[in-house]
Protein backbone atom coordinates (compact mmCIF):
# COMPACT_ATOMS: atom_id res chain seq x y z
CA UNK A 1 0.00 0.00 0.00
CA UNK A 2 1.20 3.49 -0.84
CA UNK A 3 -0.22 5.19 2.25
CA UNK A 4 0.47 8.78 3.20
CA UNK A 5 -0.06 10.09 6.72
CA UNK A 6 -0.48 13.81 6.09
CA UNK A 7 -0.45 16.42 8.81
CA UNK A 8 -3.26 18.90 7.95
CA UNK A 9 -2.06 22.35 7.01
CA UNK A 10 -5.02 24.07 8.74
CA UNK A 11 -7.75 23.27 11.25
CA UNK A 12 -10.30 23.91 8.52
CA UNK A 13 -8.71 21.21 6.34
CA UNK A 14 -8.82 18.73 9.22
CA UNK A 15 -12.47 19.42 10.03
CA UNK A 16 -13.45 19.24 6.37
CA UNK A 17 -12.16 15.69 6.02
CA UNK A 18 -13.48 14.49 9.39
CA UNK A 19 -16.96 15.69 8.40
CA UNK A 20 -16.75 13.53 5.27
CA UNK A 21 -16.75 10.41 7.44
CA UNK A 22 -20.02 8.57 8.05
CA UNK A 23 -19.51 8.63 11.81
CA UNK A 24 -17.53 10.91 14.11
CA UNK A 25 -17.87 13.00 17.26
CA UNK A 26 -16.65 16.38 18.49
CA UNK A 27 -13.69 14.53 20.05
CA UNK A 28 -12.32 14.51 16.50
CA UNK A 29 -12.84 18.25 15.96
CA UNK A 30 -9.99 20.73 15.60
CA UNK A 31 -11.32 22.55 18.68
CA UNK A 32 -10.85 19.41 20.76
CA UNK A 33 -7.42 18.81 19.22
CA UNK A 34 -6.31 22.29 20.20
CA UNK A 35 -7.35 21.62 23.79
CA UNK A 36 -5.56 18.24 23.87
CA UNK A 37 -2.45 19.73 22.30
CA UNK A 38 -2.29 22.38 25.03
CA UNK A 39 -2.94 20.03 27.94
CA UNK A 40 -0.98 16.82 27.24
CA UNK A 41 2.62 15.83 26.75
CA UNK A 42 2.25 15.30 23.00
CA UNK A 43 -0.55 15.07 20.44
CA UNK A 44 -0.67 14.21 16.74
CA UNK A 45 -3.21 13.92 13.93
CA UNK A 46 -3.00 12.59 10.41
CA UNK A 47 -5.22 12.57 7.35
CA UNK A 48 -4.72 9.20 5.66
CA UNK A 49 -4.48 9.07 1.88
CA UNK A 50 -3.58 6.49 -0.72
CA UNK A 51 -2.26 8.55 -3.60
CA UNK A 52 -4.89 11.32 -3.80
CA UNK A 53 -7.74 9.34 -2.30
CA UNK A 54 -8.81 10.21 1.27
CA UNK A 55 -9.43 7.05 3.29
CA UNK A 56 -9.47 8.00 6.97
CA UNK A 57 -8.11 9.84 9.99
CA UNK A 58 -6.06 8.94 13.03
CA UNK A 59 -5.29 11.17 15.99
CA UNK A 60 -3.95 10.56 19.46
CA UNK A 61 -2.15 11.85 22.50
CA UNK A 62 0.49 10.67 24.93
CA UNK A 63 -0.77 10.38 28.50
CA UNK A 64 0.60 8.72 31.60
CA UNK A 65 -0.47 6.43 34.43
CA UNK A 66 1.08 6.73 37.86
CA UNK A 67 3.45 3.86 38.69
CA UNK A 68 3.41 2.46 35.15
CA UNK A 69 4.36 5.31 32.83
CA UNK A 70 3.28 6.67 29.46
CA UNK A 71 0.78 5.31 26.96
CA UNK A 72 -0.68 6.44 23.64
CA UNK A 73 -4.45 6.82 23.36
CA UNK A 74 -6.64 7.28 20.28
CA UNK A 75 -10.17 8.28 21.31
CA UNK A 76 -12.99 7.69 18.80
CA UNK A 77 -10.49 6.67 16.12
CA UNK A 78 -8.97 5.60 13.77
CA UNK A 79 -11.98 6.17 11.54
CA UNK A 80 -12.14 5.06 7.91
CA UNK A 81 -14.35 5.97 4.97
CA UNK A 82 -17.13 3.56 4.08
CA UNK A 83 -17.11 1.11 1.18
CA UNK A 84 -13.64 -0.40 1.66
CA UNK A 85 -13.25 -4.11 0.92
CA UNK A 86 -12.45 -6.38 3.86
CA UNK A 87 -8.99 -7.17 2.49
CA UNK A 88 -8.17 -3.53 1.87
CA UNK A 89 -9.47 -2.47 5.28
CA UNK A 90 -7.42 -5.17 7.00
CA UNK A 91 -4.21 -4.08 5.26
CA UNK A 92 -5.00 -0.44 5.99
CA UNK A 93 -5.51 -1.12 9.71
CA UNK A 94 -2.23 -3.03 9.88
CA UNK A 95 -0.40 -0.01 8.49
CA UNK A 96 -2.18 2.33 10.90
CA UNK A 97 -1.38 0.16 13.93
CA UNK A 98 2.26 -0.05 12.87
CA UNK A 99 2.32 3.73 12.64
CA UNK A 100 0.79 4.04 16.13
CA UNK A 101 3.22 1.51 17.58
CA UNK A 102 6.11 3.45 16.09
CA UNK A 103 4.93 6.72 17.64
CA UNK A 104 4.40 4.97 20.99
CA UNK A 105 7.86 3.40 20.99
CA UNK A 106 9.46 6.76 20.14
CA UNK A 107 7.74 8.21 23.22
CA UNK A 108 8.58 5.30 25.54
CA UNK A 109 4.94 4.19 25.95
CA UNK A 110 4.09 0.79 27.39
CA UNK A 111 0.90 0.31 25.37
CA UNK A 112 -1.34 1.82 22.69
CA UNK A 113 -5.09 2.20 23.39
CA UNK A 114 -7.41 2.33 20.39
CA UNK A 115 -11.12 3.24 20.74
CA UNK A 116 -12.77 3.53 17.32
CA UNK A 117 -16.31 4.91 17.28
CA UNK A 118 -17.73 1.89 15.45
CA UNK A 119 -19.96 -1.08 16.12
CA UNK A 120 -18.26 -4.45 16.49
CA UNK A 121 -16.24 -5.11 13.33
CA UNK A 122 -14.74 -8.51 12.49
CA UNK A 123 -11.90 -7.00 10.46
CA UNK A 124 -10.84 -4.70 13.29
CA UNK A 125 -11.07 -7.65 15.68
CA UNK A 126 -8.97 -9.87 13.44
CA UNK A 127 -6.21 -7.27 13.07
CA UNK A 128 -6.29 -6.50 16.79
CA UNK A 129 -5.63 -10.19 17.48
CA UNK A 130 -2.68 -10.13 15.07
CA UNK A 131 -1.19 -7.33 17.17
CA UNK A 132 -1.88 -9.33 20.37
CA UNK A 133 -4.27 -6.63 21.58
CA UNK A 134 -6.19 -7.05 24.82
CA UNK A 135 -9.61 -5.69 25.73
CA UNK A 136 -8.91 -2.47 27.59
CA UNK A 137 -9.59 -2.70 31.34
CA UNK A 138 -12.03 0.22 31.26
CA UNK A 139 -15.74 0.77 31.76
CA UNK A 140 -17.82 2.31 28.98
CA UNK A 141 -16.13 5.71 29.17
CA UNK A 142 -15.91 8.40 26.48
CA UNK A 143 -19.49 7.71 25.33
CA UNK A 144 -18.66 4.33 23.79
CA UNK A 145 -22.14 3.32 24.97
CA UNK A 146 -24.52 6.19 24.40
CA UNK A 147 -28.14 7.14 23.76
CA UNK A 148 -28.87 8.70 20.36
CA UNK A 149 -31.97 10.50 19.09
CA UNK A 150 -32.99 10.79 15.43
CA UNK A 151 -33.75 14.46 14.79
CA UNK A 152 -35.55 13.69 11.55
CA UNK A 153 -38.45 12.51 13.73
CA UNK A 154 -41.17 14.99 14.58
CA UNK A 155 -41.59 16.32 18.11
CA UNK A 156 -44.73 14.18 18.43
CA UNK A 157 -42.79 11.05 17.43
CA UNK A 158 -39.98 11.84 19.84
CA UNK A 159 -42.43 12.32 22.70
CA UNK A 160 -44.15 9.07 21.77
CA UNK A 161 -40.84 7.23 22.20
CA UNK A 162 -40.50 8.43 25.80
CA UNK A 163 -41.79 6.63 28.87
CA UNK A 164 -45.20 7.94 29.95
CA UNK A 165 -43.80 9.38 33.19
CA UNK A 166 -41.10 11.30 31.30
CA UNK A 167 -43.66 12.66 28.85
CA UNK A 168 -45.89 13.74 31.74
CA UNK A 169 -42.97 15.41 33.53
CA UNK A 170 -42.10 17.44 30.43
CA UNK A 171 -45.70 18.49 29.83
CA UNK A 172 -46.04 19.54 33.49
CA UNK A 173 -42.83 21.59 33.36
CA UNK A 174 -43.91 23.32 30.14
CA UNK A 175 -47.08 24.52 31.89
CA UNK A 176 -45.27 25.79 35.01
CA UNK A 177 -44.94 29.59 34.83
CA UNK A 178 -42.14 29.51 37.42
CA UNK A 179 -39.96 27.47 35.05
CA UNK A 180 -38.07 28.89 32.07
CA UNK A 181 -35.18 27.85 29.86
CA UNK A 182 -32.60 29.98 28.09
CA UNK A 183 -30.08 28.96 25.42
CA UNK A 184 -26.73 30.78 25.43
CA UNK A 185 -24.33 30.47 22.48
CA UNK A 186 -21.21 31.86 24.22
CA UNK A 187 -19.16 31.67 27.42
CA UNK A 188 -21.09 34.38 29.29
CA UNK A 189 -22.73 31.80 31.60
CA UNK A 190 -19.65 29.66 32.13
CA UNK A 191 -19.33 30.58 35.82
CA UNK A 192 -22.93 29.49 36.46
CA UNK A 193 -22.24 26.22 34.68
CA UNK A 194 -18.93 25.67 36.50
CA UNK A 195 -20.56 26.27 39.88
CA UNK A 196 -23.23 23.64 39.22
CA UNK A 197 -20.75 21.25 37.62
CA UNK A 198 -18.49 21.39 40.68
CA UNK A 199 -21.43 20.95 43.04
CA UNK A 200 -22.55 17.86 41.12
CA UNK A 201 -19.00 16.51 40.95
CA UNK A 202 -18.61 16.81 44.72
CA UNK A 203 -22.03 15.27 45.40
CA UNK A 204 -21.38 12.27 43.13
CA UNK A 205 -17.81 11.84 44.35
CA UNK A 206 -16.07 11.68 40.96
CA UNK A 207 -12.93 13.49 39.88
CA UNK A 208 -14.13 15.08 36.66
CA UNK A 209 -12.37 18.03 35.06
CA UNK A 210 -11.11 21.17 36.76
CA UNK A 211 -12.96 24.44 36.12
CA UNK A 212 -9.86 25.91 34.49
CA UNK A 213 -9.49 22.96 32.11
CA UNK A 214 -13.16 23.18 31.17
CA UNK A 215 -12.90 26.94 30.66
CA UNK A 216 -10.07 26.49 28.16
CA UNK A 217 -11.77 23.61 26.37
CA UNK A 218 -15.13 25.33 26.06
CA UNK A 219 -13.50 28.58 24.98
CA UNK A 220 -12.00 26.65 22.06
CA UNK A 221 -15.50 25.37 21.26
CA UNK A 222 -16.95 28.89 21.42
CA UNK A 223 -14.27 30.07 18.99
CA UNK A 224 -15.54 27.44 16.52
CA UNK A 225 -19.23 28.20 17.11
CA UNK A 226 -19.76 24.77 18.68
CA UNK A 227 -20.76 25.79 22.21
CA UNK A 228 -24.28 25.98 23.63
CA UNK A 229 -25.46 26.23 27.24
CA UNK A 230 -29.07 25.22 27.93
CA UNK A 231 -29.96 26.77 31.30
CA UNK A 232 -33.00 26.00 33.43
CA UNK A 233 -34.45 28.64 35.78
CA UNK A 234 -36.88 28.54 38.69
CA UNK A 235 -38.41 31.93 39.45
CA UNK A 236 -35.66 33.57 37.35
CA UNK A 237 -32.90 31.84 39.33
CA UNK A 238 -30.67 29.32 37.49
CA UNK A 239 -30.89 25.79 38.89
CA UNK A 240 -29.33 23.53 36.21
CA UNK A 241 -27.25 23.68 33.03
CA UNK A 242 -26.55 21.34 30.12
CA UNK A 243 -23.51 22.11 27.98
CA UNK A 244 -24.01 20.94 24.40
CA UNK A 245 -21.27 20.64 21.76
CA UNK A 246 -22.24 20.85 18.09
CA UNK A 247 -19.99 19.36 15.42
CA UNK A 248 -21.22 18.58 11.93
CA UNK A 249 -24.43 16.56 12.00
CA UNK A 250 -24.20 15.83 15.72
CA UNK A 251 -25.07 17.60 18.94
CA UNK A 252 -23.45 16.00 22.01
CA UNK A 253 -24.60 16.70 25.58
CA UNK A 254 -21.04 16.86 26.84
CA UNK A 255 -21.28 18.23 30.41
CA UNK A 256 -24.00 19.05 32.91
CA UNK A 257 -24.53 20.29 36.44
CA UNK A 258 -27.25 21.41 38.80
CA UNK A 259 -27.74 23.32 42.03
CA UNK A 260 -27.67 20.44 44.53
CA UNK A 261 -29.18 22.70 47.21
CA UNK A 262 -32.34 23.25 45.17
CA UNK A 263 -35.07 21.25 46.90
CA UNK A 264 -38.35 22.42 45.37
CA UNK A 265 -40.63 19.39 45.03
CA UNK A 266 -41.57 18.02 41.62
CA UNK A 267 -39.24 20.34 39.68
CA UNK A 268 -37.35 17.80 37.59
CA UNK A 269 -35.73 20.36 35.38
CA UNK A 270 -33.41 17.91 33.59
CA UNK A 271 -36.35 16.55 31.61
CA UNK A 272 -37.03 20.03 30.26
CA UNK A 273 -33.33 20.64 29.51
CA UNK A 274 -33.43 17.53 27.34
CA UNK A 275 -36.54 18.71 25.54
CA UNK A 276 -35.10 22.17 24.92
CA UNK A 277 -31.93 20.51 23.61
CA UNK A 278 -34.09 18.54 21.20
CA UNK A 279 -35.75 21.72 19.96
CA UNK A 280 -32.36 23.44 19.64
CA UNK A 281 -30.98 20.51 17.64
CA UNK A 282 -33.94 20.61 15.27
CA UNK A 283 -33.59 24.38 14.90
CA UNK A 284 -29.90 23.97 13.97
CA UNK A 285 -30.61 21.19 11.46
CA UNK A 286 -28.80 18.57 13.51
CA UNK A 287 -29.30 14.97 12.39
CA UNK A 288 -28.53 13.19 15.65
CA UNK A 289 -28.59 14.19 19.33
CA UNK A 290 -26.14 12.20 21.46
CA UNK A 291 -26.43 12.18 25.27
CA UNK A 292 -22.72 11.29 25.35
CA UNK A 293 -22.35 8.28 27.58
CA UNK A 294 -23.29 7.51 31.15
CA UNK A 295 -24.95 4.31 29.91
CA UNK A 296 -24.73 0.72 31.10
CA UNK A 297 -24.09 -2.31 28.87
CA UNK A 298 -27.08 -4.16 27.46
CA UNK A 299 -28.37 -6.72 29.95
CA UNK A 300 -26.65 -5.09 32.94
CA UNK A 301 -29.04 -2.18 33.47
CA UNK A 302 -30.50 -3.78 36.62
CA UNK A 303 -27.18 -4.34 38.35
CA UNK A 304 -25.88 -2.06 41.05
CA UNK A 305 -23.69 0.48 39.32
CA UNK A 306 -22.80 4.16 39.89
CA UNK A 307 -24.38 4.97 36.54
CA UNK A 308 -27.69 3.15 37.07
CA UNK A 309 -29.65 6.32 37.85
CA UNK A 310 -28.35 8.30 34.87
CA UNK A 311 -28.73 5.25 32.60
CA UNK A 312 -32.38 4.83 33.59
CA UNK A 313 -33.05 8.56 33.13
CA UNK A 314 -31.56 8.61 29.64
CA UNK A 315 -33.37 5.45 28.56
CA UNK A 316 -36.68 6.95 29.74
CA UNK A 317 -36.19 9.75 27.20
CA UNK A 318 -36.50 7.36 24.27
CA UNK A 319 -33.97 7.18 21.47
CA UNK A 320 -31.79 4.12 20.99
CA UNK A 321 -28.71 2.81 22.73
CA UNK A 322 -25.56 2.41 20.62
CA UNK A 323 -22.76 0.20 21.90
CA UNK A 324 -19.43 0.74 20.17
CA UNK A 325 -16.61 -1.75 19.92
CA UNK A 326 -14.72 -2.29 23.17
CA UNK A 327 -11.38 -0.40 23.20
CA UNK A 328 -8.25 -2.47 22.69
CA UNK A 329 -4.77 -2.14 24.18
CA UNK A 330 -1.74 -3.14 22.14
CA UNK A 331 0.97 -4.01 24.74
CA UNK A 332 4.48 -2.80 23.99
CA UNK A 333 6.29 -3.70 27.20
CA UNK A 334 6.15 -6.85 29.29
CA UNK A 335 4.95 -5.11 32.42
CA UNK A 336 1.62 -4.39 30.71
CA UNK A 337 0.70 -7.82 32.15
CA UNK A 338 1.02 -6.26 35.64
CA UNK A 339 -0.98 -3.17 34.69
CA UNK A 340 -3.93 -5.18 33.30
CA UNK A 341 -5.18 -6.75 36.60
CA UNK A 342 -4.35 -3.55 38.50
CA UNK A 343 -6.52 -1.44 36.18
CA UNK A 344 -9.32 -4.01 36.18
CA UNK A 345 -9.35 -4.04 39.99
CA UNK A 346 -9.57 -0.24 40.19
CA UNK A 347 -12.53 -0.11 37.79
CA UNK A 348 -14.43 -2.88 39.58
CA UNK A 349 -13.66 -1.34 42.99
CA UNK A 350 -15.69 1.70 41.89
CA UNK A 351 -18.67 -0.50 41.01
CA UNK A 352 -18.21 -0.46 37.22
CA UNK A 353 -17.71 -3.37 34.86
CA UNK A 354 -15.15 -3.86 32.11
CA UNK A 355 -17.22 -6.62 30.51
CA UNK A 356 -19.26 -5.07 27.72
Amino acid sequence: MDLQFRTPTTNEEWDKYVLELANYSFLLSSARYKHIEESTQKAFRYLIFEKQKFIGVVTGAIDSIKIFGKYLECKHNPMLVEGLSDEYKGNLLREIFRKLNSIAVENNCFFVRVSPLILYDEIYDKVFLEFKAKKSPVHAQDALISQYFDMSKSEEELKHDMSSSTRNNINKLLKNDDISVRVVHNMSEFDTFANFYNQTKELKGYRGKSSESLRKELQDQEDKGMLYFVIGYYKEKPIAVWQNSVFGKYMHVYQAGSDVKFREKNIRITYLLFWESVKLAKELGIESLDLFGGMLPEGLEDNKNPWKGINDFKMSLGGHKVTCMHPRDIPLKQYYSLYLPYARFRVELKGHTINW
